[in-house]
């Protein structure tokens, strides 16, 4: 099976080699090409009535094995042995091929093709086999300009696709990871809600409110490649506020500190919120602070996390699992570790990039 995969990949960049040179309108210059060789070698020359046996034997004819070498030349060797380093295969074809069939353009010429020019076919074989040569060689430089050109066409126009194709492998990265709301998280908070609601309790309205602003900041940052570190940090309190108003289900009490300045500065959508919204999940029988820490200077940012409870595998994996995701997304600009310290707790480092402010 893998083989048969192989083999169809092989075939489809075989496929793509062979046909570089004609796809994207490259046509059109193979056509400007021969439109000129028809224009120098036939419709301009002097004393020549231009009939269609004319045009058949002048341009047809004449042309004929110089065009199979250029063809043969750019959808087979080009791509099976030039293009796979096959370099000592490739030159000694092309030189075989530039040396036999000029000779055989000889005696084509001498027996199919019948030009109006005169002396023509009273040339003796060297001569005439030593002028083919000088022909072909002027002849295959200039279609071998043509051909680099369409390659660095190509490849340029291939850079700009990866790099598209980038950016869109990025974004959707980006994407599934602002959108990446723990549905456990969901469902408890939505459970706490009606719970709330049936019991009247007092603090519902609020909850509902702010749970649905959390709800609509996550949809509207989706839209955006980085986020003010302002709103980020209204959200974040926002989530905070939420927790407290319902830290009986939760057993989660959050404690924030800010050090620095936050203006003009932005950073990752949800990049803070993702990394707490794991401590919501984790269950305990008695209430547990989570105390944070964010220092915020010039270039980056640092949240140092104090988990008062030592973090189960469940809480380590969805840890983990962000860091991965942000290491992924951001490289070596993401500093992310995490550990369960001897007395029972786990402590938690991140450092962001801060980037300038932008309009979203």
């Amino acid at each position: 099976m893998s083989e048969n995969r192989s083999n169809i990949v092989e075939l489809e960049i075989n496929r793509k080699n062979r046909l570089v040179y004609f796809s994207k309108y490259r046509w059109v210059a193979h056509i400007g090409y021969w439109i000129w060789v028809l224009c120098v070698g036939t419709l301009f020359r002097p004393n020549i009535e231009i009939t269609p046996s004319v045009i058949l034997n002048h341009f047809v004819l004449d042309n004929l094995l110089i065009a199979c070498f250029f063809y043969i030349y750019c959808l087979y060797i080009i791509p099976y042995y030039f293009k796979r380093n096959k370099n000592l295969q490739f030159w000694a074809i092309v030189l075989a091929a530039y040396l036999l069939i000029p000779a055989l353009d000889v005696y084509f010429n001498k027996y199919f093709v019948h030009l109006s020019t005169a002396g023509h076919s009273r040339s003796g074989f060297l001569a005439s086999y030593l002028g083919n040569l000088g022909n072909y060689l002027l002849n295959f430089m200039i279609f071998s300009m043509m051909l680099f050109f369409m390659e660095k066409n190509e490849e340029s126009h291939t850079n700009i696709e990866l790099e598209k194709e980038k950016q869109e492998i990025e974004q959707v990265k980006l994407d599934m990871l602002k959108t990446n709301i723990s549905p456990d998280f969901l469902m408890r908070s939505l459970s706490q809600l009606k719970i709330a609601a049936s019991n009247q309790d007092q603090n519902t309205p609020e909850s509902i409110l702010t749970f649905s602003d959390l709800l609509r900041y996550r949809l509207y940052s989706k839209r955006k490649q980085c986020t003010s570190l302002k709103e980020e940090l209204d959200a974040l309190n926002s989530f905070i506020h939420f927790i407290g108003l319902n830290n009986q289900q939760t057993n989660l009490k959050i404690n924030f500190e800010l050090q620095g300045n936050i203006e003009n500065k932005s950073i990752a959508p949800l990049a803070i919120i993702n990394v707490v919204e794991p401590f919501c999940k984790a269950t305990s029988n008695k209430l547990v602070v989570l105390n944070m820490v964010l220092l915020v200077d010039d270039t980056e940012i640092t949240l140092e996390m104090d988990y008062g409870l030592r973090a189960n595998p469940l809480l380590l994996a969805d840890l983990q699992e962000y860091g991965n995701s942000y290491h992924q997304l951001y490289q070596g600009s993401v500093k992310f570790h995490f550990e369960n310290c001897e007395d029972d707790r786990c402590v938690i480092s991140l450092t962001l990039p801060v980037l300038p402010s932008q309009d979203n």
